[in-house]
């Protein structure tokens, strides 16, 4: 029996799949214009810091704009795989 972890998940291409061929959608009963507030805990930052963005033109207080933003930016949560005998450190 294989187990199948999250390395073996395509999760664009899943998420993709569950929108277009069941109506999944990333933030269910969000309605699509929103708070500083819902945007901020939807995001996991301050309130001050969505006020920065929504300045900068980053975002706009939508549920769409929340998601593109998420989805442009997704990587930048998640670890580097660095092959094994990389070092940490220049030497």
């Amino acid at each position: 029996m294989n187990i199948i972890n999250d390395k073996d998940i395509d999760e664009i291409a899943a998420r993709d799949y569950l929108a277009a061929n069941l109506g999944v959608e990333l933030f269910p009963r969000i309605p699509e214009k929103i708070t500083v507030s819902i945007a901020a805990k939807l995001l996991h930052v301050s309130e001050p810091t969505i006020e920065r963005m929504v300045a900068d033109g980053q975002i706009t207080l939508t549920k769409t704009a929340i998601t593109d933003y998420i989805e442009r930016n997704y990587l930048a949560n998640r670890p580097i795989n660095l092959p094994q005998n990389t070092p940490n450190q220049p030497k």
